[in-house]
């Protein structure tokens, strides 16, 4: 018997781990109901939106875990930002092996696929992806003059992890992430002085 108390939480974490590894398309509610053990009628209880509304909180759980994931190597590293751009890099390569090449992103699946005729899913990408951006222009902020700076070599960042991300999963190598990230921190700006 299903657990439903669980069933909403165990159908989010199975469409992220899905959506993840093989995109929306190809996931079809069967196999959502298989790996979250969620019966149809408990599904569309806690979904009544259907797969749409599961994939926007598969989007809103997983952007979460990522901001914070982020935030959270920032404040390990403090004011190091060569360090804290390497972490990032290391952990989504570290990630991807062991996953065995399947731990894709979910806002990067969701976008490619559904956001040219799907406004809530392009909506949702963008919100998730900016959190991002946002968590990482913290972490390089002692770097750069301005937000403003900040940010647009965030999104430089956030622009090359997904990056590297698809084109390691397609050629089954991580070989790429050091020299990405090496690129990254030649371009960032000297350390400011003490005033």
């Amino acid at each position: 018997m299903a657990r439903t108390s669980n069933a909403r939480q165990d159908a989010i974490e199975a469409a992220v781990r899905l959506f993840r590894s093989q995109g929306y398309s190809a996931t079809g509610l069967s196999q959502l109901l298989e790996e979250s053990g969620a019966p149809k009628g408990s599904f569309y209880f806690h979904f009544p939106g259907g797969k749409e509304q599961l994939a926007l909180e598969a989007l809103t759980v997983f952007g979460e875990e990522i901001r914070s994931r982020i935030a959270r190597r920032a404040a390990t590293v403090g004011d190091d930002t060569p360090a804290f751009i390497r972490a990032m890099f290391e952990a989504t390569a570290n990630e991807l092996e062991s996953s065995n090449y399947t731990a894709g992103c979910v806002a990067s699946n969701l976008g490619s696929e559904m956001s040219s005729g799907n406004r809530p899913i392009a909506d949702a990408v963008t919100t998730v992806v900016r959190s991002w951006v946002e968590a990482i222009a913290d972490g390089v902020a002692a770097r750069f003059d301005s937000r403003e700076a900040a940010l647009a070599y965030a999104s430089t960042v956030m622009a090359a992890l997904s990056g590297v991300r698809t084109m390691a999963r397609a050629q089954r190598s991580t070989a790429m992430f050091g020299s990405i990230a090496d690129v990254l921190i030649a371009g960032l700006p000297a350390v400011k002085s003490p005033a």
